[in-house]
């Protein structure tokens, strides 16, 4: 009769190949961390930037010169009683934002324009980032939209290509849930906004997000510079529209080169009047 053979003890075996890399797998991790390298590498070595470096206020918006807006516009008393909640900032996206309210004393006081509703916002570092824009923030507040179109607004001396800074003009009405739930009367709202990034002018977030993703630039910024004329709502529809038009020209005259002079760093950037859209 014969026995089976002893069972070896595994415990003498020596590692085999299965338990080493394989020469695929070492091929592989090799690529992998060469391509990470590369990728953080190479498109500067190309000057190319996919990350966009952040672009400081030269001083924080909080902090506008109202002096320099004057003597025409004066900042409005009830702008004390503004007040932002921490959830609408962080709804907002940034802190580096400014809203206000300012007279024109060129006008008397009961003209539609006398009274002007400034709101400055200010984003950077943050690619592919346009959160907030008066089409979607008002409808979502309960407004019916009536009128939806862009002018070019003449303003000498801002960096706008001829001198024309296109602007975005929407009309809201109070719609009958407001007018039920909240107590406010029926009337027109006219909304004027447009964004200025990298030293260009703009007016929607397609527009933004082309002029942020130029592979040149090293830098990003935009703003959104939104005005209303809360008196204006008296108006009829076309009334407005016109009215708040003509009112925001000389208001754009006084504030533009103050934003430029005292907050928009642009250094970095090309005048929009000449940008080839490459990095100076």
């Amino acid at each position: 009769m014969t026995t089976a053979p002893a069972p070896k003890n595994d415990s003498t075996r020596t590692p085999t190949d299965a338990s080493r890399p394989s020469a695929r797998m070492l091929v592989c991790l090799v690529v992998l961390a060469t391509s990470a390298i590369g990728v953080q590498v190479l498109p500067e070595r190309l000057g190319l930037y996919l990350r966009k470096q952040a672009v400081p206020l030269k001083q924080p918006l909080q902090f506008l010169d109202f002096d320099r807006l004057g003597p025409r516009y004066e900042r409005h008393p009830d702008s004390d009683e503004i007040k932002i909640s921490e959830d609408a900032i962080q709804s907002l996206g940034t802190r580096e934002f400014l809203q206000v309210y300012l007279t024109d004393t060129a006008v008397p006081a009961a003209a539609p324009t006398s009274r002007v509703h400034l709101f400055l916002t200010y984003y950077t570092g943050k690619p592919d980032m346009v959160p907030h824009v008066p089409d979607v923030c008002y409808l979502a507040g309960g407004w019916d939209a009536v009128r939806k179109d862009f002018v070019d607004v003449h303003i000498p001396g801002v960096g706008a290509p001829d001198d024309t800074i296109p602007v975005r003009v929407i009309q809201f009405r109070t719609s009958q849930a407001m007018q039920m739930t909240s107590g406010v009367s029926a009337g027109v709202l006219t909304v004027l906004y447009f964004f200025h990034t990298n030293g260009k002018y703009a007016t929607t977030r397609d527009e933004v997000r082309l002029v942020q993703t130029n592979l040149f630039q090293r830098y990003g910024y935009f703003a959104k510079i939104e005005v209303t004329f809360p008196q204006s709502g008296t108006l009829s529809a076309d009334e407005s529209f016109d009215a708040c038009v003509r009112g925001l020209e000389p208001l754009l005259a006084r504030l533009m080169p103050v934003l430029f002079e005292d907050h928009f760093d642009l250094s970095h950037f090309a005048p929009a009047a000449e940008s080839t859209g490459s990095e100076k």
